[in-house]
């Protein structure tokens, strides 16, 4: 049987150390960005060219009423947002989650932060990004980083 906790704090580090590697790997750390749904991209602009990688919502948290819910779980989010999102909750089935499992259940931003970098480490994601829109906080799982000459601020 895996010991979740340290799983999970496995999960967080590994995912901070691979945010910390693209942040540096592509001078993003203060870069204008844009993250888009319909196409499950995030593009950061930089001088002369953009910085493009592939997302995967991973789910929101609502500050007001304290849930975190997957975006599986969620029918506003386009299918193409959630690409990738189908074997974490394999994985919460197959070794009986039921935070992977549930649709929507009480957390806040820390457990979200925890469920994103646990999902980035199931699919081996590049990294991870989270944003602030009104009341919630959004969770996305990066993956497929490119460069784009000539589309920059």
């Amino acid at each position: 049987m895996t010991d979740w906790a340290a799983w999970s704090r496995q999960a967080v580090a590994e995912m901070q150390a691979q945010n910390d590697a693209w942040l540096e790997r592509f001078s993003l750390r203060h870069a204008p960005f844009r993250w888009d749904l319909d196409s499950a991209g995030l593009t950061f602009a930089r001088a002369g060219d953009s910085v493009t990688a592939d997302i995967c919502m991973i789910g929101s948290v609502s500050r007001s009423q304290g849930t975190f819910q997957w975006a599986w779980a969620n029918e506003a989010i386009p299918s193409v947002a959630t690409r990738g999102l189908d074997v974490v909750r394999a994985f919460g089935e197959t070794h009986d989650l039921p935070l992977l499992i549930t649709p929507e259940w009480a957390g806040g931003r820390a457990e979200g932060l925890e469920m994103v970098a646990v999902a980035g480490r199931i699919q081996n994601a590049s990294g991870t990004f989270v944003d602030d829109v009104e009341d919630l906080t959004l969770l996305f799982t990066l993956s497929r980083f490119r460069i784009v000459p000539g589309a920059g601020a």
